[in-house]
């Protein structure tokens, strides 16, 4: 079949839509993307498959984006793109990544003449996250986003798919049971787990911030925000440096701009001096790199719909360096951890502070635990346990619409 792929960013450093495109190409699907190309980038080819980028300033885009709700612009354009996109590319189903693209994507299809079906894939669960989304909040900003709406929009959204891919049965579980005309047969989960046989390099770069070794590092990866539960780990740190605990706490990864100045005031305080590292970023191929460096891995999200739509891809990645977790009780993650024996749940900062001083006193534990969370993701959570589910979706989708 010939799969048009559209997903509203620079898809380059999109893990996701980058490793389902490759499954689509393995079993001898013909592939197009749609994307941005901000402002006057250049982009490296992301792959063997041909490319559309809709040429904007991220200035604008983000513009067009908040006024979604209140001047649907950013639908407008959209919709016309994905007309000419599918009338160019001879496109016979149409992949659209998150929930808010799908009536753009009905859209372009009706204005293109066509009648193909919708594959919509959901990331998250939008109608919860916007309203986390710093923003969306703030009285002003609150009344233009409106992000409340998409509490609404969401059966009339979810309802232009004909197909819709989930992270998790959780997720699916929810949607189902809060719109009951949505049969279970309509959805396929697919996770974001590590493809075991991805070829790309890991660095093998020296760590810019190397944490005393001699004491116990617990790492976070990924993007700094209170909704992640990062301030409720740096309280917890607090109360160990006061009690003079030898664990040390290594952050990676930007900071969200409204949570900035709070941040860097809690880990430039006296009480964290030498206690907590931060590093901006570091490319993904660095990862394994800080992996070994640290001793337990951290995954803090605030139980929430949102936090509960999946597993986030750090997770795995922690498993992969055979490390065990420290995690929320958010219930997709805190399954994983409590079936294989991988980790320690917590459900609240005294809970999680004897998770952090169980680990660090036990190297023994952390390396048993290491290994079996290591033996969970190469078993059962990897690309080639689940791409089977994606392959087969596009079976039915060509016996469906008698395509060859």
């Amino acid at each position: 079949m010939r799969i048009g792929v559209v997903v509203d960013n620079e898809l380059n450093d999109d893990k996701r839509v980058l490793k389902e495109i490759h499954i689509l190409q393995e079993a001898g699907h013909q592939v197009a993307a749609l994307c941005f190309g901000f402002d006057n980038k250049e982009y490296p080819a992301p792959g063997d498959f041909a490319v559309s980028r809709i040429r904007i300033s991220k200035r604008l885009k983000n513009i067009l984006f908040f006024l979604l709700n209140s001047i649907p612009v950013y639908e407008w354009m959209w919709s016309r793109k994905i007309s000419t996109f599918i009338s160019v590319n001879r496109i016979e189903v149409l992949h659209v990544h998150d929930l808010y693209m799908s009536k753009a994507a009905a859209k372009g299809i009706k204005k293109a003449g066509r009648s193909i079906p919708i594959v919509l894939d959901l990331h998250e669960n939008y109608p919860y996250a916007v309203t986390s989304y710093n923003w969306t909040k703030g009285f002003l900003r609150n009344l233009i986003a409106r992000p409340l709406a998409w509490q609404r929009k969401e059966r009339e959204y979810l309802g232009y798919a004909y197909k819709i891919i989930v992270l998790s049965e959780d997720f699916r579980n929810t949607l189902t049971e809060r719109y009951p005309s949505l049969e279970k047969e309509r959805f396929v989960v697919f996770p974001n787990v590590p493809d075991l046989l991805q070829t790309d390099s890991v660095s093998e770069t020296a760590p810019g911030i190397v944490p005393d070794r001699s004491r116990p590092v617990v790492l976070y990866f990924g993007v700094v925000a209170e909704r992640r539960g990062i301030f409720d780990v740096l309280k917890v740190f607090e109360k160990l440096a006061r009690e003079n605990h030898p664990s040390r706490f290594l952050i990676i990864g930007p900071v969200d701009k409204a949570d900035r100045q709070r941040f860097f005031e809690i880990i430039n305080s006296e009480n964290l001096d030498n206690i907590v590292y931060y590093i901006p970023w570091i490319d993904l191929s660095e990862l394994m790199v800080y992996l070994d460096i640290s001793d337990i891995c951290i995954a803090p999200f605030h139980k929430n719909p949102q936090h509960e739509s999946g597993v986030a891809n750090k997770v795995f990645d922690y498993m992969l360096g055979k490390r065990p977790l420290i995690v929320s009780d958010c219930k997709p993650q805190a399954e994983i951890v409590e079936k294989f024996k991988c980790g320690i749940v917590y459900r609240n900062n005294e809970e999680l502070k004897v998770a952090i001083e169980t680990l660090s006193a036990d190297p023994v534990l952390r390396k048993e635990m290491g290994d079996n969370a290591y033996k969970a993701v190469t078993e059962h959570f990897n690309l080639a346990m689940v791409k089977k589910e994606l392959i087969s979706l596009y079976d039915e989708l060509q016996t469906a619409f008698h395509k060859t």
